[in-house]
């Protein structure tokens, strides 16, 4: 199975898995329920970063990696049941937003040894940072417009 998250992961170790659209609620049953880190790419945009483009909407972290996933596919699927001029609700973050418009293909990474997921992906965000000088579009940072 090729990967193709993105540069800044190439000297890391290879996720533990991947699910190619989080519609997908057969794929998503298939994450195991432990701690780890999870990137959301977009397999159709790339977002343009101070130092590059990356096709990364999202990292982050749970302690039950199938059930934060499972709530994603749940907010995603809410979201796209909403009229567009409904879709601005101040509780819907913008990394639902991203995901539903340019879809979402997941890699996840579980925890190894005594290695809590917070570590893994404060170090993940990192390589991110220090490869694109700027943290993901659904972290929070914003992404250049052409």
């Amino acid at each position: 199975m090729k990967r193709d998250i993105s540069p800044f992961l190439k000297d890391y170790r290879e996720p533990d898995g991947m699910i190619d659209d989080i519609l997908e609620w057969d794929s998503i049953k298939t994450i195991p329920n432990r701690p780890g880190v999870y990137i959301i790419v977009s397999p159709s945009q790339r977002f343009i970063y101070p130092n590059g483009e990356s096709c990364v909407i999202y990292i982050g972290m749970s302690v039950s990696l199938a059930s934060r996933l499972q709530q994603y596919h749940r907010r995603i699927n809410e979201i796209k049941q909403l009229k567009k001029t409904d879709r601005n609700k101040d509780w819907y973050y913008g990394r639902y937003q991203y995901i539903n418009t340019f879809g979402g293909k997941i890699y996840y990474f579980t925890t190894r040894g005594t290695q809590d997921e917070k570590n893994l992906e404060e170090k993940i965000l990192a390589k991110f940072y220090d490869r694109f000088l700027s943290l993901p579009v659904g972290n929070g940072a914003f992404s250049f417009g052409r």
